[in-house]
């Protein structure tokens, strides 16, 4: 399964509930020794007899009967890890249907985990598809510092901080010299506090780097002063001269990394938009925008890639992913969180490429 499929399946995992502690989760660590793992399993069955209510019993020990089966046949845990959800989905009392599913997961997990409960434990797997691509972002000059996060083409502002630091003139009579030594001692404490705030941010996060940006020389200042953590240090992947240093500066910072996040999925998909707003400028017939559109040129195979919002709901976005998949088109997921992904959402949230010019 792709990615879109996975995160598909983790929605639909979350909204299953059952009557009793019937849904049974286990999370493997990557490379761990699967026979210990069987072995707990067998145990939890055997525990499992002393369930009083029948049903509950019996669909608890299917489950886990499933799960033992299943990890029979594979042979060692995957070098990530493996997740496992087993447990009755049916809607009818007395007349289970027991599913499982296997995932491995995008990054080696280090979680270990067997639950028995009326819900299934997505949040740590969710998480690690978000934490995959996710950048630190700091954007800071002597005034104030806001903290934030990219997460595919997301982007959420974590945490603002104003200094205490004067301009550059005293007032009054103040000497030059004492003014100038206690606004350097604030400016170092302010350096102090960016650092212990980037810490307590960051440093449990499993990012793929940290961007800084600013107006001055103030970020260059800031890494000199030896405040930041080594290993936080060792995860900045550029610096950058911006206008801002508020929420709107984290937008910009994004905006001029490019060359940092030309792999990542908020350059891609700002790609993508932008490529369609052209086509769509120039009027050349090489791409279709909304339903209607977008329904005919599949249908007539002319389609090279398909653009779908993430802001569509869940069943229309299925509807046409697999529509998609099924004609063998690229099918792209366009987040709506970001503005270019806005735009794609606001044009009916489906368009495509096509792969000759469109008949009008």
């Amino acid at each position: 399964m792709d990615e879109f499929e996975i995160l598909n399946l983790i929605n639909y995992l979350e909204s299953i509930k059952g009557r009793h502690t019937e849904l049974v989760t286990v999370y493997v660590p990557g490379s761990f020794n699967l026979d210990l793992i069987r072995s707990q399993l067998a145990d939890e069955k055997s525990t499992a007899t002393n369930i009083k209510d029948r049903n509950n019993r019996k669909n608890v020990i299917d489950a886990l009967e499933k799960i033992m089966n299943e990890l029979k046949l594979i042979r060692s845990t995957p070098e990530n890890g493996l997740v496992v959800f087993c447990g009755n989905v049916s809607e009818r009392e007395g007349e289970p249907d027991i599913k499982v599913w296997e995932i491995v997961p995008p990054a080696k997990s280090d979680i270990r985990l067997y639950r028995c409960d009326q819900r299934f434990i997505t949040e740590p797997l969710k998480q690690m598809y978000h934490n995959q691509n996710a950048y630190g972002l700091i954007v800071l000059d002597l005034r104030e510092a806001t903290f934030g996060i990219l997460e595919g083409s997301r982007i959420d502002m974590l945490k603002h901080i104003k200094s205490l630091v004067p301009g550059k003139f005293s007032k009054g009579g103040q000497s030059a010299m004492r003014f100038s030594r206690e606004r350097e001692g604030l400016i170092r404490d302010f350096y102090k506090e960016i650092a212990d705030t980037a810490k307590a941010l960051f440093f449990n996060k499993d990012l793929k780097g940290i961007i800084i940006g600013g107006p001055g020389p103030a970020k260059d200042n800031f890494i000199e002063s030896g405040y930041l953590l080594t290993n936080l240090k060792n995860l900045i992947k550029g610096m950058r001269s911006i206008s801002y240093t508020d929420e709107s500066g984290l937008r910009e910072l994004v905006e001029k990394s490019k060359d940092i996040l030309a792999n990542e999925r908020i350059t891609i998909e700002k790609e993508f938009v932008q490529k369609l707003l052209s086509s769509i400028a120039r009027n050349d017939n090489m791409s279709a925008y909304g339903e209607d559109a977008v329904k005919k040129e599949l249908e007539g195979d002319n389609v090279d890639t398909l653009l779908i919002s993430t802001g569509l709901d869940d069943n229309k976005r299925n509807e046409y992913y697999y529509l998609g998949k099924g004609k063998g088109v690229d099918v792209e997921l366009v987040s709506k969180d970001s503005s270019d992904g806005l735009q794609l959402f606001n044009l009916g949230g489906l368009a495509v490429f096509l792969k000759r010019p469109s008949k009008q």
